[in-house]
């Protein structure tokens, strides 16, 4: 049986036409603006997308969108919801703009992974993103997002990673977070929040690895909540307006590695019991309102950064602190530390930076200050230090800052202190 005359002409374009859903991609890039030809492959006689710039595809199916860095601009295109199978957007680093509206990302059923991080989004966070039913990931920091974030935030279903970081919020930090329990990143950081506490419901997120809350404008006392985060391995509450003491629970995080604490109003004592942490190895506590002496067990641990300037702690530095295989810094300055340096300091570990100015510190500098060979800042103004300076101190080569003034010491400066950059013996 013959084919009719105009089907067989037909049958070229049929054979090439462009999927449905290279259609849709199509539709969203008329949208965009796209001045550095970012997407000048998207073909619209090839047969399928999967070949083109950002598309990723299983079994002929788009799966992935990732125009990151692109320089493209324009809304949001809704339209990329149509495609069934698209588990990933990433739009970040370009200059989408406009806002996010509650029907935006309707459609998106099989969405996993949302990035919209750096660009120029505006307005309200949409409030009917949390019933994407397979939504994992969302970041949508470095935006110019406002208002609060929504209750039904507290809804997520499957949500991992929640980043909200440096945008215009500026409600409280609400409660309903700690309803999410399947998440693991919480980054609320750099935004102009209403003064609020940290609401005590975070210590329901029993996943949780990372919690980062600096500059969030919160108020009151840290939740003694905060020890039920067994899985923490990040906490950076630093550059708030936070009173009244550590609690002792925080001795509970047992996978945390990094603890920020730093420039709030926090006083009291450093918690004991912090050797419990076998795992902490930067602990920043700087620039509040401390007392007390420096805890043996906290100093008992391979820490690799002890910053505790600024306070108004007392008595000696524990001698552990010397033991740490891992030292690289310690910052006590602005205290009120007394007693001698730890004598085997800078022996057992690689030393990069020591600051206890402005303490009432006596005694001598430890021989092997910078036995390691890889101190660089040296800086003890203003303490009671006496005796020689040791000779080793002017073959350190990586020195190139020593602050010694204001102390006691005697005999000669060793040769080859004079010449480093920013010596002040």
């Amino acid at each position: 049986m013959e084919l009719p005359l105009l089907l067989l002409l037909l049958l070229p374009i049929i054979a090439h036409s462009l999927t449905q859903e290279g259609l849709y991609l199509q539709q969203a890039k008329q949208t965009l603006e796209d001045p550095y030809g970012s997407l000048s492959n998207w073909n619209p006689r090839d047969q399928t997308p999967c070949n083109w710039s950002g598309i990723t595809c299983t079994t002929n199916s788009v799966t992935s969108v990732d125009l990151t860095d692109m320089n493209l601009s324009g809304p949001f295109p809704s339209i990329l919801c149509r495609l069934p199978n698209l588990t990933r957007i990433s739009l970040s680093s370009n200059y989408i703009n406009s806002s996010l509206s509650d029907t935006s990302l309707s459609g998106c059923d099989s969405l996993r992974n949302l990035d919209l991080s750096l660009n120029s989004l505006i307005g309200p966070l949409p409030k009917s993103l949390s019933s994407l039913p397979s939504l994992r990931y969302v970041d949508f920091s470095g935006n110019n997002f406002t208002g609060e974030i929504p209750d039904s935030y507290g809804l997520f279903p499957k949500i991992e990673t929640l980043s909200l970081l440096n945008n215009l919020l500026n409600h409280t930090i609400s409660p309903v977070l700690g309803n999410l329990s399947t998440l693991k990143v919480l980054n609320l950081s750099y935004n102009p929040f209403s003064p609020g506490p940290i609401p005590p419901s975070i210590g329901n997120l029993t996943n949780l690895e990372r919690l980062w809350l600096s500059r969030c404008n919160l108020v009151g006392s840290i939740p003694p909540e905060i020890g039920n985060l067994k899985r923490l391995i990040n906490l950076d509450v630093s550059n708030n307006g936070l009173t009244g003491s550590i609690p002792d629970s925080m001795r509970g995080l047992e996978s945390v590695v990094q603890i920020e604490l730093f420039n709030n109003s926090l006083g009291g004592t450093l918690p004991t019991g912090m050797g419990k942490l076998a795992k902490l190895r930067r602990f920043d506590a700087s620039m509040n309102r401390l007392v007390g002496g420096i805890p043996e067990d906290l100093c008992g641990l391979p820490l690799e950064s002890l910053n505790l300037y600024t306070n108004n702690l007392e008595g000696p530095i524990p001698e552990a602190i010397a033991e740490s295989p891992n030292l690289y810094e310690l910052k006590l300055f602005e205290n009120r530390l007394t007693g001698k340096i730890p004598s085997k300091l800078g022996k057992v570990s690689p030393l990069v930076t020591l600051d206890l100015s402005v303490n009432q510190l006596s005694g001598e500098l430890p021989p092997e200050i910078c036995g390691g060979g890889s101190l660089q800042e040296l800086l003890l103004i203003q303490n009671s230090l006496s005796g020689p300076l040791p000779e080793g101190l002017g073959r350190c080569r990586t020195l190139t800052r020593v602050r010694l003034v204001h102390n006691s010491f005697s005999g000669s400066v060793p040769d080859g202190v004079w010449g480093l950059p920013q010596s002040s013996p």
